[in-house]
């Protein structure tokens, strides 16, 4: 196990501590697929950093539960704002390997061409807004 050294002020070597639970993340109920980190401080060490991962804010498994295949599409994609077509995708894939379907051609294309162009407008959405914080 490393251990790291977050930093040490001075006279901490004489200062008594104790061990301390401190929960980092989610930050925000919005962002997807979040990581929560449960780190065991002692002082200003990192004892201990167990990752705890898969927050969904929405409860999304349970939705798609009690749901057919055309609502699930649905809400998949409103998953994450910026690329919906995505996740709709995955959900599309999923039904279509479990049902036995193989989709034609030219759907195939057609995905794989929104999928991209959904890429390149995430990127572009970023590099819009980066200048903007630079400005503040």
């Amino acid at each position: 196990m490393t251990e790291r050294v977050v930093g040490i002020g001075a006279g901490a070597k004489e200062l008594a501590t104790e061990d301390m639970i401190l929960n980092i993340g989610p930050q925000h109920p919005s962002t997807h697929g979040v990581l929560r980190l449960r780190l065991t401080l002692d002082g200003e060490r990192i004892a201990t950093a167990e990752p705890i991962i898969g927050y969904m804010h929405r409860g999304a498994e349970k939705l798609f539960e009690v749901r057919d295949y055309r609502q699930i599409i649905m809400l998949a994609n409103r998953h994450d704002w910026l690329s919906g077509f995505a996740n709709e995708l995955g959900v599309v894939l999923a039904a279509e390997r479990m049902l036995g379907m193989e989709p034609p051609v030219r759907a195939v294309w057609a995905r794989t061409l929104l999928a991209e162009l959904n890429r390149a407008l995430n990127h572009l959405m970023f590099l819009g807004s980066y200048p903007s914080n630079w400005a503040r």
